[in-house]
């Protein structure tokens, strides 16, 4: 690996949650297992997340990915019920994860009778997008090349599985086939921001040092996109979105050599109508309220994020599971966790 690399795809999603087990058992389904196990006192995790409560943690592996990890947190007292239950992203600061499976449809058949039972469950049905549009290719006749992407969403986690179709990526995501639900690690994790210049994510090329992948522009009248971007970003009209990837920086710009751990930000005009959410989506919050990455030194990235012009900047201290860690805002507003472990680095 180069010297320089210092950073990797993100690590970890970490999400609050009422019951550490309980929650476990859910992720096991998607092909997780049960890690590492810590915790820290109340004036541990002010000194590391800026919240006054005792918490204890499970960190969730998946086969041996080295990211897409999933860290629940279980606060003495969470700050408040996070985001709760909703039926699209259209949230300024909202999370979600995205992971690669064998079967959306099989997801949704477990999130259908969850609803029929009376549980907090929203999905979407899996819609098509023709992520690499075949100039010559012809219906019935030629093999499309694309994607079936869902939604579910609990009070505790919004995921939007994916189905690929004639096209492998052997770097972005691999499935356990002996889960039940057939899933991969989180293959990326987006963030929804309202935003006229896209400057204000130079951030995480210039001072985290992640790969930028080109900047596109989705409509939400094209025909590749309407139903499931429509659904998705709940858009009306003709509204325009931007994409913003951030890659691990051993990824590349060739499609076929892309690695997963990907950062993804949907970025709206400041005139479009949307709540915002920051303050849901921070430690101490139930649900998918922190992102995590690891790197190689903890004082390096903490000298990079003060230049960078990061707010709320935590000392460094260990974390649950022993590792130098910090935390911080970032200029567009997430929260996240920096984590030291040189060693997989050499």
């Amino acid at each position: 690996m180069s010297k320089d690399v210092d950073i990797k795809g993100v690590y970890e999603v970490a999400i609050g949650v009422p019951d550490l087990m309980e929650q476990a058992r859910f992720w096991i389904q998607f092909g997780y297992r049960i890690g590492k196990q810590g915790e820290l006192s109340a004036s541990e995790a002010k000194a590391l997340y800026n919240v006054g409560s005792a918490v204890k943690s499970v960190q969730l592996l998946h086969q041996d990915a080295d990211h897409g990890l999933v860290r629940l947190m279980q606060w003495e007292k969470p700050v408040n019920s996070g985001i709760g239950i909703t039926s699209h992203l259209r949230q300024e600061g909202g999370r979600w994860t995205v992971a690669l499976t064998d079967s959306t449809l099989n997801i949704l058949n477990h999130a259908e009778d969850a609803k029929a039972k009376g549980l907090p469950w929203n999905s979407l049905y899996p819609h098509w997008l023709q992520i690499y549009p075949m100039d010559k290719g012809e219906p019935f006749m030629d093999l499309p090349i694309g994607v079936r992407e869902a939604f579910i969403s609990h009070p505790l986690c919004r995921v939007a599985p994916f189905e690929r179709y004639n096209y492998e990526k052997k770097g972005y995501g691999t499935v356990n086939p002996a889960s039940l639900l057939k899933t991969s690690q989180f293959t990326h994790f987006g963030t929804m921001i309202r935003r006229d210049d896209d400057s204000i994510l130079d951030f995480y090329e210039n001072t985290l040092g992640l790969m930028r992948q080109k900047e596109y522009v989705m409509e939400g009248g094209a025909a590749h996109c309407v139903k499931g971007a429509a659904e998705i970003f709940n858009l009306t009209g003709d509204e325009v979105y931007y994409v913003t990837d951030f890659d691990d920086p051993r990824s590349s710009m060739e499609i076929k050599n892309h690695r997963s751990g990907r950062l993804k930000f949907i970025r709206m005009k400041e005139e479009c109508d949307m709540p915002e959410v920051w303050d849901r989506q921070r430690p101490g919050s139930l649900g998918m309220s922190l992102f995590t990455y690891r790197v190689r030194s903890a004082s390096d990235f903490r000298e990079r994020v003060i230049k960078g012009g990061a707010t709320e900047i935590t000392e460094i201290s260990n974390n649950e599971f022993g590792k130098p860690s910090f935390s911080f805002i970032a200029p567009e507003g997430s929260s996240w966790n920096l984590i030291e472990d040189a060693d997989v680095f050499d």
